[in-house]
């Protein structure tokens, strides 16, 4: 592309940005503040973004409605992190304290609670098919985390879970984030489904790449410790590939297998990684999920926002954070 993918919807990513900070308020002080801190904390905005591009790609011109419903979803995604890195005992989000190690755990559950409520709040003043879609995305990533839980330091876990895993946790709600601003359109049914699908295979792709980043990323640039999902015992697509290599594989096994490792561990298995073919066979498969994705926009006609769904494609496989 000549310009950026998302020059197309800057001004209404920035208008997303303000709802989320004048919605997010609350008579408690420290609530508001800590709502504020996980919005603020420079995420990448890849849903609302799908949301958005979406909805123009169909013809929507609704603006007020899909930024509601754009700025929505991004409040249920970040609330969900709030929730994630409690139960992953995550340290940083996004190069910044995760928000329970600087607030506590029961107030970052509350505020968690508190961004879901006013976020429902925003889609429902769409409609009850919005409400639906949102909500079969959020059930999703419900039993995807459980599903995740399952495999934690599961030597056996295969490529077939991983994709579970991760269409529930992660692709689902950049779907859902698509098929909304579609659907918002007025958008016939087909393509609804069609550009959801692209959406659904993007965010299989995104997953990937921020998996490859917890093994080769640096630390300053990705806002997360390198290894982390190591330590943690998460199944992750590179660490899946590297299990079976047959010269490492049985050393990275021991250590993915452990409950509690020593980070001197994480980093040797971490180390092991790289000298297998498994952050380039995911990278890999990661663009070729991508590419093979565009082919669901062929049911839209040319124009600046579908050209900015491919680019942000582009973007997602061949990002460093």
């Amino acid at each position: 592309m000549d310009v950026p993918w998302y020059s197309y919807i800057s001004d209404d990513l920035e208008k997303v940005e303000k709802l989320m900070m004048d919605t997010l308020r609350s008579s408690n002080q420290e609530l508001t503040e800590i709502c504020r801190y996980v919005i603020g904390s420079n995420g990448k905005r890849i849903r609302p973004s799908i949301c958005l591009l979406s909805h123009y790609a169909c013809g929507g011109k609704d603006h007020k409605k899909v930024i509601d419903v754009a700025a929505a979803i991004e409040m249920i995604h970040s609330a969900t992190l709030i929730h994630d890195d409690i139960n992953d005992r995550g340290e940083l989000r996004r190069g910044a304290k995760a928000a329970y190690k600087k607030y506590s755990i029961g107030k970052s559950i509350v505020a968690g609670d508190f961004m879901f409520a006013l976020g429902y709040r925003l889609i429902g003043s769409a409609s009850t098919e919005v409400v639906d879609y949102i909500v079969d995305a959020s059930a999703a990533m419900g039993a995807g985390e459980f599903d995740q839980k399952e495999f934690e330091h599961n030597i056996e876990v295969s490529e077939e879970d991983y994709m579970k895993i991760i269409e529930g946790k992660t692709a689902r709600l950049i779907e859902c984030g698509a098929k909304i601003g579609a659907f918002l359109s007025g958008a016939d049914g087909e393509t609804i489904n069609a550009v959801g699908e692209f959406a659904l295979q993007t965010g299989i792709a995104f997953q990937i790449v921020d998996d490859v980043l917890d093994v080769v990323g640096d630390e300053k640039t990705t806002g997360k410790r390198t290894g982390s999902d190591i330590m943690e015992g998460k199944p992750t697509l590179p660490t899946i590939y590297a299990m079976q290599d047959p010269v490492h594989g049985n050393a990275i096994r021991e250590v993915f297998r452990k409950k509690e490792p020593e980070w001197s561990e994480v980093l040797d298995a971490i180390a092991l990684i790289k000298k297998t073919d498994a952050v380039s066979r995911c990278l890999a498969k990661s663009k070729k999920i991508a590419e093979n994705s565009k082919g669901s926009l062929s049911i839209l006609e040319d124009s600046p926002c579908k050209r900015s769904m491919i680019g942000l494609s582009d973007y997602i496989v061949n990002r460093n954070r």
